[in-house]
């Protein structure tokens, strides 16, 4: 279908507040494509300008690229003192816009797939790829959009201009469809943020099911309170035929609407309890004992919801919980890895409850095979030090050797912010078992330095990802760091 300037004006019209006929158009003038990167505007784009403090300078860039049109929610005071060389529809409502503009030219690759929506606290990531892994494993095709990037049936990472963290912007979105679409996928699983949900990101999605892991505070820099933060998660509901609760996060009770939910401290039609290697679950009155080859307690958690969900779905479920003892855990969650006889955990956690939850599983795992825990836990400056207080404060008991380090810091001091957690601890951390560094790589470096290798074993916690310091990003890794850093040095 060829997208003329004429059908996109028709379609943003009621929200328009300029007069485009005062404009000069060539109204049969065909449309390739449309972004709100500036960066990507290529030959015949329209690109959609979002209302900010750097509004002006973005609108420049765009200018020097030549876009078809610009259209903006900016008040025309602030961009009227530039001078540019291409139309400016001026509109009320960006979202609405945004989400009308993606079904103009994406409508046929979002009616043709099936999506599953993922939204939560803590778990959307190791959810999501579950889900996605085990479809694979039950044959059908499908891509996964999150934190980690966005990977292929095959399971190798993809290269997508993926300018936000974890749910991709409108237009990136569509294309991303668009692309799986016309690759004859099934189905496409994505992490659904709770700013993604406010922004309406993803309103041009209506979603098979969407799946409500957990709900603890975060993001209230954003949001501002608790009530909001839960707004805006509740929006998923609204954009899904079905759903799957966690009804021990009372928060989601109020969109409970069917009994297909699940429980592992009440009756429920989806009951779980967790071991140390195994998951027993019942099924209305079917029971399952599974043992996943990956270790970790919320792992086999986010497992468990995972099974749940697809058996919702409709899928066999003997062939699911086949599929799940196939399936491994996601890159760096609660990976447990071998270099050089150490032995290494890499988790992404790096929410208060998440790391809780992660240095409990690997408390667990070392005294199952006899070794103690030496641990890394980071303050993230661009996270807020609120966050940082809240994370050190539910550190629990039991670590042998306490690393605190700064990582993602921004423009943040790094010693300021490892002083502020050193100020939070628990009052059971003895000043002489906790270790401190600036950063991601110098508290890594120093712990391996620290770890006697026949008994310890290090869980490594945070955002193991580029490293943002003064505005720029450094390319990092934790396995491929730590194998090149064994490599020069023995420790």
């Amino acid at each position: 279908m060829q997208i003329t300037i004429k059908d996109i004006l028709l379609s943003i019209e009621k929200n328009t507040i300029t007069n485009t006929k005062c404009i000069n158009f060539n109204m049969d003038k065909i449309c390739q494509k449309i972004t709100s990167m500036y960066q990507d505007i290529q030959q015949n784009t329209i690109f959609m300008l979002k209302d900010s403090d750097n509004a002006a300078y973005y609108a420049q860039c765009a200018n020097e690229m030549k876009p078809l049109i610009m259209i903006t929610n900016s008040s025309p005071t602030k961009l009227n003192h530039l001078e540019f060389n291409v139309p400016i529809v001026y509109i009320n409502d960006f979202p609405s816009v945004a989400n009308n503009l993606v079904k103009l030219f994406y409508r046929t690759a979002i009616d043709g797939l099936n999506f599953i929506a993922v939204t939560g606290t803590n778990g959307k990531t190791t959810t999501s790829h579950m889900i996605g892994n085990l479809l694979t494993q039950l044959g059908k095709k499908v891509a996964i959009i999150g934190t980690l990037g966005v990977f292929d049936c095959n399971y190798e990472k993809m290269k997508f201009n993926h300018t936000t963290q974890t749910t991709p912007m409108y237009f990136e979105m569509g294309e991303i469809i668009e692309y799986f679409y016309y690759k004859n996928y099934d189905y496409i699983i994505y992490e659904a943020t709770s700013i993604a949900l406010d922004q309406q990101r993803t309103d041009f999605i209506q979603n098979a099911l969407a799946v409500f892991t957990n709900f603890s505070p975060e993001h209230l820099e954003y949001h501002g309170t608790m009530n909001n933060y839960l707004k805006a998660k509740l929006r998923l509901n609204e954009l899904s035929q079905l759903n799957l609760v966690n009804l021990d996060t009372p928060e989601y009770n109020t969109i409970v609407k069917d009994k297909w939910h699940f429980s592992n401290k009440q009756q429920a039609y989806y009951q779980y309890n967790i071991g140390d290697s195994h998951i027993d679950m019942t099924i209305d009155k079917d029971s399952f004992c599974i043992k996943p080859n990956f270790k970790g307690g919320h792992n086999y958690i986010n497992l468990a919801t995972s099974i749940f969900s697809l058996h919702k779905l409709g899928f066999d479920i003997r062939e699911i919980i086949k599929a799940s003892t196939v399936i491994g855990s996601p890159l760096h969650r609660f990976q447990v890895i071998e270099i050089e006889d150490y032995t290494i955990i890499l988790d992404f956690a790096h929410t208060a409850l998440a790391i809780k939850e992660s240095i409990n599983n690997a408390l667990q795992y070392t005294e199952s095979i006899g070794k103690k825990l030496n641990t890394m836990v980071t303050g993230i400056g661009l996270r807020g030090f609120d966050k940082i207080g809240m994370t050190v404060a539910e550190l629990p008991q039991g670590v042998h050797k306490l690393m605190l380090a700064a990582e993602q810091v921004g423009y943040e001091d790094p010693k300021v912010i490892v002083d502020f957690m050193t100020e939070h601890l628990p009052h059971s951390y003895k000043k002489n078992s906790v270790l401190k560094c600036s950063s991601r790589k110098e508290g890594i470096r120093t712990l391996l330095h620290e770890t006697n290798k026949n008994n310890e074993v290090i869980l490594l916690t945070g955002i193991n990802e580029p490293q943002n310091y003064k505005g720029k990003k450094y390319d990092h890794d934790d396995q491929t760091y730590i194998k090149t850093l064994l490599q020069k040095h023995k420790f």
